[in-house]
């Protein structure tokens, strides 16, 4: 699935937009996060040009990038998405775990990077973490 999705209830909830080519990868992120009672999923993308609109359009606030898009990757939209509306924080995922795509995502703008495979806790503590640095 991917869009928007529809939440009721946003008061006081952290806004998420996935976005992660993998169906199977998108599906797990939006089950496990489903039982965070203070983040709502309120989109997923597959590329990186639906995740750019959906940022865009949503006004999320977190979104959750990995790296290696379709179309467009990571790295560029979150440049993008940092230009266009700052207040949007990006955590990027990658399964590279060396310091060079560290430095390529806090330079692109991100706020976090996490090395797949994570734990829940990991990646709800960077959740929190980003939102709070909104």
């Amino acid at each position: 699935m991917t869009g928007p999705l529809n939440v009721t209830n946003l008061t006081n909830k952290i806004r998420l937009i996935v976005a992660e080519d993998s169906q199977g990868t998108r599906h797990n992120l939006i089950n496990l996060l489903g039982f965070e009672s203070d983040i709502a999923v309120i989109g997923s993308a597959a590329t990186g040009k639906q995740a750019m609109e959906l940022a865009l359009t949503l006004r999320p606030d977190v979104v959750l990038m990995d790296i290696n898009l379709p179309e467009m990757d990571g790295l560029t939209v979150t440049k993008q998405i940092r230009t266009i509306a700052p207040a949007i924080s990006i955590i990027i995922m990658s399964v590279q775990d060396e310091d060079r795509y560290y430095r390529l995502a806090m330079q692109a703008g991100a706020h976090a990077f996490l090395v797949k495979p994570f734990s829940g806790d990991e990646l709800v503590s960077a959740i929190r973490s980003a939102a709070a640095k909104g």
